[in-house]
């Protein structure tokens, strides 16, 4: 087949598990010390939080966020050592689009895993001023939701993750009542175990703190292009990714735009991190693509030995 061309995506919150990382770690020096530097830089055990949890502690934004950059950075060093390539491109769902910028060396591990921990602080501050909260509204169309969208004051489109599977942020009223009104007119959701409505306005008081932070940070030029989330098109340049970061954050994720923009032109996309949740959206977006994913030690041969073949 020649040339296989590959794509990799890194997964953000909501991916996380207690016991994600535990066998890499066992397994692969390069990524113990990604937990063992990244505690360090954190000020907080990634080790014990990831491999032992509670749940309920893992899943705060402020450790959340460290530990599945942490995880999904950690599986792409190994599979850079175990079998090195350069991917066509790298994308990755809200915090996981840190990891992809650090997996195309834009940022140092250290300045990004300072940036995604302030970012994450700034984040929960703002959820604190304007409380809120997210669905996930389940076979409805783009143009459906958006027509829904305009019936609630407060809540907005946050992420575009698949056909049939687009999330809501919103006010904790804005949310009250368009859970109600989903049930009134037999529209299937899920509510999601968030404590604030990200990648909406509401996320506006994180805005400045952050892009002062990204301001002051070192930014290179990305070995290969990263899709950025707020457009959906491929980036490579500092003041490219900076723009990027900051508009992400009150901005919808375009997770369908991005999937359809690169499935024509790679063979295989590798998911690095906790679970597959993002192998299962792009699934819907592109059924014919193949996924692959690297999460533990068997995850990572049999990735190696499909691109071996």
């Amino acid at each position: 087949m020649g040339e296989k061309r590959i794509g990799v995506v890194f997964p953000g919150q909501g991916s996380q598990y207690v016991g994600m990382g535990k066998d890499l770690y066992q397994n692969y020096r390069i990524f113990a010390e990604v937990f063992d530097a990244g505690s360090e830089i954190c000020g907080f055990d990634i080790t014990r939080l990831c491999f032992e949890g509670p749940l309920e502690k893992l899943t705060e934004t402020e450790i959340c966020q460290v530990c599945v950059f942490a995880v999904g950075y950690g599986a792409w060093r190994v599979l850079q050592h175990e079998f090195p390539f350069v991917p066509l491109f790298a994308a990755g769902h809200s915090l996981g689009e840190y990891t992809a910028f650090t997996a195309a060396e834009a940022f140092s591990f250290q300045d990004a895993l300072t940036l995604v921990s302030k970012r994450a602080k700034f984040m929960k501050d703002a959820t604190i001023q304007n409380p809120g909260g997210m669905i996930a509204i389940l076979g409805k169309s783009l143009i459906d939701i958006e027509t829904i969208v305009n019936l609630f004051e407060g809540v907005y489109i946050s992420n575009i993750n698949a056909p049939g599977q687009i999330v809501l942020g919103g006010t904790s009223q804005g949310i009250e009542e368009l859970s109600k009104w989903c049930d009134e007119n037999h529209v299937k959701y899920i509510a999601l175990n968030v404590s604030g409505a990200f990648h909406t306005p509401l996320m506006e008081p994180a805005v400045q703190p952050l892009a002062k932070e990204i301001d002051a940070a070192s930014i290179s030029m990305c070995k290969f292009p990263v899709y950025a989330n707020f457009s959906g098109e491929p980036i490579i340049n500092s003041e490219q990714i900076k723009n990027a970061l900051k508009r992400q954050i009150v901005s919808p994720v375009q997770w369908v735009k991005t999937i359809e923009s690169v499935k024509d032109d790679i063979d295989y996309i590798i998911e690095l991190g906790p679970k597959k949740v993002l192998s299962g959206l792009i699934k819907k977006i592109a059924p014919n693509l193949t996924t692959l994913n690297v999460d533990d030690v068997s995850s990572l041969h049999k990735t190696i030995e499909i691109m071996k073949l």
